[in-house]
Order: structure tokens, then C-alpha cells, then sequence
């Protein structure tokens, strides 16, 4: 098995481009923002422990809220400390009141010890690992960056009651946590400490599921199920994606690091299945997963309904999360395409334009006559459907900090160390520090389809390219002279010297894409992508009722391509428009239509101008 490390983000600058914009958005709005938005909702007072005070409760989910804040401020603290200053002053703050507040035996939950001591350790379902999980990232990632280890010595302290009560004395009311997360932060705390028990412990967390080996207190089949915790069949019996998918996608997580760690070829099949499973049967154009929102989860393969996808943010970036553990494990361009995807469309589309607001759903349809149609039933039995613009603040704002940590250590997915050599993964304009020498990317990789990569000091003999698997050939040229390109697997390997530039060409255009036809909301509709970007029909450049449109095939012959939406581009295309009739039935031969102009822009810029209707999947003519 292979074991490649992504290059971490403290070694990458981005430089100027549509990547750095986005990172700076995170840095500079997006983070104080939410800031601002959890001072009001009473996050931080939760953890300052004086959230009964002000008459309010705090909610089971706030601890992890500021968890991910804090660690997003560990991560661009690193990049730009005085920019940063201000808010390490609040987590310093922050931090010396969950001191003081621990317990002796090491406990610390704000809502449990404030609200409901009596469950502590008692429900299964009430977050209390999600939330230590997402604490000792935090604190990695805060002593990482400051040097202050007050958070971590504070988390380590809960780490061996966790390891008591769960390992030792077996003595809590469940015996894996109901939303995985400290899985994943048990094996970033050991390799941080190199201390064995905290792989031990999350070995035991991840082993442990789905076996029902033993069941005390109230343990029982009822409360290990497919959408709670995937608990339907143990690690080694994987094969398909099951149930809420952010745990999902953590849990899958949490084994790919195991599989990592211990060399198991057996773990790492049985992810390829569950990674096969999602990629070809359960997962949108965008990348986003979760095709429910009654459980927020995986259903059965090929329902991917657009109107209604729920496609959270945080499954998203949980969805890069796996990907990238899969990669190190093995070099396949499966992995790298499906970031790829994710980062340009999905977890893209999460955050509004201005960086102010988000959505916790990203559905791939708005029709605004189908909301609240049910004109005679009251507002509450009327059928629910994903909000129609971003908001600033949720109840369950899980989404914003895991948006806020996961753009500010962007640099992390760009390149790998392997195989004696660097492996670019994603072009990203950004210059990266390798043991290998830096390496320095500018692309127009959206737009042009273009990357140009360079070094003055690679001391490598080859660079690997993952080739994207929209491409339709390579025109590659190495210090002024063109070459061949033998792609094999989705990647290319080439011979440099220490300083050399290389050009790549991947030729993009216009591309329309069809769905598999189990997909029956898909069925006899295109979407139209452009190399990495998918993109998408609003009602604001289109007209109401964007059903009434069809389009041809050969439409993208003669595309037109304008720089729009933060320098990517929009793309016009001939159409036709259905008339409407005067009566609800004719004839199909009767049937008019019009030619138009039809206006598609990036998925991941809908919803930013005014509410209107959106369309991914377009009737094909």
C-alpha cells in the first residue's frame, strides 16, 4: 500500500487568482463574520460558561461550532498572524474558561454541565465525542500555531477520562459515538503526540461499530441503525454508503486512517466499494452527496432527485475529507478527480459571492411556484423545500466554521510527496515548498484550461500530473519545446531537469454531460460543464419556468464565453423555449416553440443576485 503525504498548507502560497480570492474572502469576511454571527447566538457564551445567565440555553452542537472556528483560526494564523491577532485574543479567552471550567475528572461539554449532568455519557445521540473531537482538532491545530498548550493539555485531560469510561471501565450507557468525529481526532492527536493510546482509542471506536457485541444500559438494536452511525455491518463488511452522510463520511474517514496506519489491504477494498458506491450511484454532478432530508443521508442508488437534494455543505467537505485519505493510500485519479469536483462546485457553492452568508443545503433545482403551493394546508404540514437564499447564521450551524476551517487549509490538497518526487494533484495557482525544491503553478485552469509549472531548484528526476479526465488531450511544452505525454491511470510522468517550465493545455470547452437513465429526475436532460465547473440556468438571466427551455447538443459549437462571477465565465447558448398555450392539454404536433438565448453561469454562483429560479439539468432537444 502507499503511504504519500499531501504537502500541508503552512508549505503553500497561493498567489494571484481566483483561488487566493477565495482564500482571502475566507480570511478577511467569511471568519469574522461568523464571529460576529456566533457572538449574538450565544456560541462563545456557551463556552465562556455563563450562558444561563443571559436566559438561554446552549445548544448540544456549540462546543463543535467553536471548536471548528477556533481551529480555522489556528490554521490562517500560521499564514498571517497579525491579521489574526484579534481573534487569537477571543480563543486565548475562550479557552482559559473551558480550563476553568473542566472538571476534575476531565470532563468538559458546555450544554451537559450547564443543562443536563444527569446524561452525561447516558445518550448516545447528544454529541458529546462529535463535540471532543472536533476540541482536540482545535487543539492540535491552536498549539500548532501559537505554541500555547493550555487546549491541549486540557483536551489530553479528557482524552483519559474518554479512554476510561470507554475502554477501561466500559462503564457509559453506548460504546461508539452517535456522529463519528473524535475517530478522526484521535489518529491526528497520535500522530501529533506519538502517543499509542489515543490510536488504541480510536481503533477501539471505529472497531467497535456495528458489532453489538455487548449492550449495556440503553444499548440496544433500536439505537444502532444504517442513519444514526452506519452500525448495519461492521468495518470489515463494508459495501455501500448507508445513512446520514457527514457521519458517514467521517466513519469511512476514520477507516481510511486506520487502514493507513496499519497496512490493511482488507480495510482499504472494502472503502473502494463504499467510495464506487457513492461515485456511481449516489453522488450529484456537483459532488455533493445526500440525497434526503429526512435523515440528511444516502438513499438508495440512483435517487438523486434536484429540487429537493440536500447535498449539506459539511458532506462536502467530508467527501474531500475521505477522497484525500484514499489518495494517500493509493494513486489513483479517481481521488483527485472527485476533489476536483468538489472544491469547484460543491463546497463552492456553500458560501455567497460577498463571503457573508451560506447554505446548509445545495439543491441543483429552485422552482419558486412550487414553494409553499399547498395553499390550503397551514404552513407547517406544507412539504418543506431547500431555502432559496444563504443565511448568515443557522440553529445548526455546523456548516459556516467547517467552511471556515476547511478554506483556510486549502493549500493542503494542491500536491503530494511520493515516490522520491511531487505528484500535482490540483492546479492551483500557488508556489509549494517541497523537499523536493518549490514548485511554482499559474493557471487559467478554469477559463483556459492552462497551467504553466516551474522550478528553480527541483531536485527530483520526475514531476507525476494528474491528468483531469475531462480533458480531450494534452499539448504539453518543456522549456520551449513541445513533448508527448503518456497518460497512464489518469496520471503523466515526466523527466525535468532543476529548473524548467512546463506548459500544459488540457483543451477545454464546452461539454454537455448526461446521467446514467436509472437517474430518473435526470432522464432526457443534459448539463452543460465547462473542464471543472459545472454550470447551471437562473431564472434572473433566463426567464421564469426554465423547464420550458431545450437545448441541442450541438448548441456548444457556437458558445458564447464572457469572464463573469469573480473572473470565471459565463456561457450563452442557442435554444428554444416552449410556448405557452391557452389550454392545459394540446397535441403534441401543435406545439410551438421559440429560439432564445440562453445565459448558463457556474453552479457555484447561484442564488447571489435575488431569489429566482434555478436549473441544472436542461431538457435536451
Amino acid at each position: 500500500m502507499n503511504r504519500s503525504n499531501f504537502v500541508p498548507f503552512q508549505s503553500v502560497t497561493f498567489n494571484d487568482g481566483f483561488w487566493k480570492d477565495r482564500y482571502e474572502l475566507n480570511k478577511n469576511v467569511s471568519l469574522p463574520n461568523v464571529r460576529l454571527r456566533f457572538e449574538e447566538s450565544g456560541r462563545f457564551d456557551a463556552l465562556r460558561f455563563n450562558f444561563l445567565k443571559n436566559g438561554r440555553e446552549p445548544h448540544i452542537f456549540f462546543d463543535s461550532d467553536v471548536a471548528k472556528w477556533i481551529e480555522a483560526v489556528a490554521y490562517l494564523y500560521e499564514k498571517d498572524a497579525k491579521a489574526m491577532a484579534p481573534h487569537v485574543a477571543l480563543c486565548d479567552e475562550l479557552i482559559d474558561c473551558m480550563e476553568r471550567a473542566q472538571r476534575d475528572d476531565g470532563y468538559l461539554n458546555s450544554a451537559h454541565q450547564q443543562i443536563t449532568p444527569h446524561l452525561i455519557f447516558r445518550d448516545r445521540d447528544r454529541h458529546e465525542l462529535y463535540c471532543a473531537g472536533h476540541l482536540i482538532e482545535a487543539a492540535i491545530a491552536y498549539h500548532k500555531a501559537t505554541g500555547k498548550d493550555q487546549l491541549l493539555r486540557v483536551m489530553e485531560k479528557y482524552c483519559a477520562l474518554i479512554e476510561r469510561v470507554f475502554l477501561k471501565e466500559r462503564s457509559a450507557a453506548f460504546t461508539t459515538p452517535g456522529h463519528e468525529e473524535i475517530e478522526l481526532a484521535l489518529y491526528k492527536l497520535y500522530r501529533y503526540t506519538g502517543k499509542e493510546q489515543y490510536r488504541n482509542m480510536a481503533e477501539y471506536f471505529l472497531s467497535e461499530r456495528g458489532t453489538l457485541e455487548r449492550s449495556p444500559g440503553t444499548e440496544t438494536r433500536e439505537n444502532y441503525n444504517k442513519y444514526s452511525a452506519q452500525d448495519d455491518v461492521d468495518i470489515y463488511h463494508l459495501k455501500e454508503a448507508n445513512g446520514h452522510s457527514v457521519r458517514a463520511l467521517y466513519f469511512y474517514s476514520g477507516i481510511a486512517d486506520m487502514a493507513l496506519e496499519n497496512g490493511d489491504r482488507t480495510l482499504y477494498e472494502n472503502l473502494k466499494k463504499v467510495f464506487e458506491d457513492i461515485t456511481q450511484r449516489k453522488m450529484y454532478i456537483t459532488g455533493g452527496v445526500g440525497s434526503t432530508r429526512v435523515y440528511e443521508g444516502f438513499t438508495v442508488p440512483y435517487d438523486l432527485p434536484n429540487h429537493t437534494a440536500y447535498t449539506e455543505s459539511c458532506a462536502a467537505i467530508a467527501m474531500m475529507y475521505f477522497a484525500s485519505r484514499m489518495r494517500r493510500i493509493e494513486k489513483k485519479a479517481v481521488y483527485g478527480e472527485l476533489m476536483e469536483r468538489v472544491l469547484y462546485n460543491a463546497a463552492l457553492s456553500s458560501t455567497s459571492l460577498d463571503g457573508k452568508a451560506f447554505f446548509y443545503e445545495n439543491p441543483l433545482e429552485i422552482s419558486l411556484p412550487e414553494y409553499n403551493r399547498e395553499v390550503a394546508a397551514k404552513e407547517s404540514r406544507r412539504e418543506r423545500l431547500p431555502i432559496t437564499q444563504r443565511l448568515e447564521v443557522f440553529h445548526c450551524s455546523c456548516c459556516p466554521p467547517n467552511i471556515n476551517r476547511f478554506f483556510a487549509e486549502l493549500g493542503s490538497y494542491i500536491a503530494l510527496e511520493e515516490d522520491g518526487g511531487i505528484c500535482l494533484e490540483q492546479y492551483i495557482s500557488s508556489d509549494i515548498a517541497t523537499h523536493c525544491g518549490t514548485l511554482s503553478v499559474r493557471e487559467e485552469y478554469a477559463t483556459r484550461g492552462t497551467a504553466v509549472i516551474s522550478s528553480s531548484d527541483y531536485t527530483a528526476r520526475t514531476l507525476s500530473l494528474r491528468i483531469p479526465a475531462w480533458s480531450t488531450g494534452v499539448t504539453a511544452t518543456l522549456d520551449g519545446k513541445t513533448i508527448s505525454i503518456d497518460v497512464t491511470d489518469g496520471y503523466a510522468v515526466i523527466p525535468v531537469e532543476k529548473v524548467f517550465t512546463l506548459s500544459l493545455d488540457f483543451s477545454i470547452a464546452p461539454t454537455f454531460v448526461a446521467a446514467d437513465p436509472r437517474v430518473r429526475a435526470d432522464a432526457g436532460r443534459v448539463a452543460l460543464c465547462y473542464g471543472p465547473l459545472v454550470y447551471c440556468l437562473e431564472g434572473i438571466d433566463n426567464g421564469a419556468y426554465l423547464n420550458e427551455l431545450s437545448i441541442s447538443l450541438d448548441a456548444v459549437k457556437t458558445a458564447r464565453l464572457e469572464k463573469d462571477f469573480h473572473g470565471l465565465l459565463s456561457i450563452t447558448l442557442p435554444a428554444h423555449r416552449d410556448k405557452e398555450s391557452t389550454t392545459l392539454y394540446i397535441p403534441a404536433t401543435n406545439a410551438e416553440r421559440s429560439p432564445v438565448n440562453a445565459k448558463f453561469i457556474p453552479y457555484f454562483a447561484f442564488a447571489n443576485r435575488q431569489e429566482t429560479d434555478l436549473l441544472v439539468w436542461v431538457r435536451k432537444a
